[in-house]
């Protein structure tokens, strides 16, 4: 009889410890400094709300997206909107969680208002390895790469460039640390990418939740800051540097 309460003891401490287990999930992730970070402190926030810790895994991303699509992981923290249509086990919430805007950056007020076929007979400088920002570069009559944004914008003040195409919140950064006052980025964006949020198959269930919890936080709604900073960071978010596909 008393072996029987001994295991009807651990049985339960096994239980309580397999729930305790299961408020904490685990999303992949890669090193992307203008997206992971953004994107943690937004979602951390909303499990938050549904009683869930979470922790990022970061890897390469072809690993994260392996990690997370096999279920070894419990999904992934953001990713373009095609990764569900490609990965079936992936379920994707339909709330983008950033918002990555790029644009043309230039100190020439006579650029205003031009539209982008306007434009492509100017000299356009990009950072180097900056996916996004080299494929909408292609279009222009001269191209030059650098390795930094600093340089970028330094060259656009020594008139060897006209436009410089960067991320939103970097180019914004930038703007007010080196007190670039003549720099303005040209309307609309040259690019608009949305990051979503991904559940593994096995949190189907989970999937209406944290949505829900994600849609009242982008509309300023209960929940959010009353600054609103969930929805500035997201709308704010700076086009990705790595292979975010």
């Amino acid at each position: 009889m008393r072996r029987i309460a001994v295991w009807a003891i651990v049985s339960i401490l096994a239980s309580l410890g397999g729930a305790s287990a299961q408020e904490k999930l685990r999303f992949s992730a890669f090193e992307a400094p203008n997206l992971t970070p953004v994107a943690e402190k937004i979602l951390s926030r909303a499990y938050a709300e549904l009683g869930i810790r979470m922790e990022t895994v970061v890897s390469t991303p072809r690993r994260a997206l392996l990690d997370a699509a096999s279920g070894k992981t419990d999904g992934e923290l953001a990713r373009v909107r095609s990764v569900g249509d490609l990965h079936e086990t992936l379920i994707r919430v339909e709330v983008p969680v950033v918002v990555a805007r790029t644009f043309a950056y230039t100190d020439k007020p006579e650029l205003k208002g031009k539209s982008l076929s306007e434009l492509e007979h100017l000299r356009a400088g990009h950072v180097a390895g900056a996916r996004f920002a080299g494929e909408l570069a292609k279009g222009f009559a001269e191209v030059w790469p650098a390795e930094t944004p600093e340089q970028l914008f330094e060259m656009l003040h020594r008139d060897r460039i006209d436009l410089v195409i960067l991320g939103e919140s970097t180019g914004n950064r930038l703007i007010g640390e080196m007190a670039l006052t003549e720099v303005f980025p040209l309307q609309p964006s040259l690019e608009t990418v949305e990051f979503y949020h991904f559940l593994h198959e096995k949190h189907a269930a989970l999937v209406p939740r944290i949505e829900a919890v994600l849609r009242r936080m982008m509309q300023g709604g209960p929940g959010d800051g009353a600054d609103g900073s969930t929805r500035s960071q997201t709308r704010n978010a700076t086009s990705v540097r790595t292979n975010a596909g």
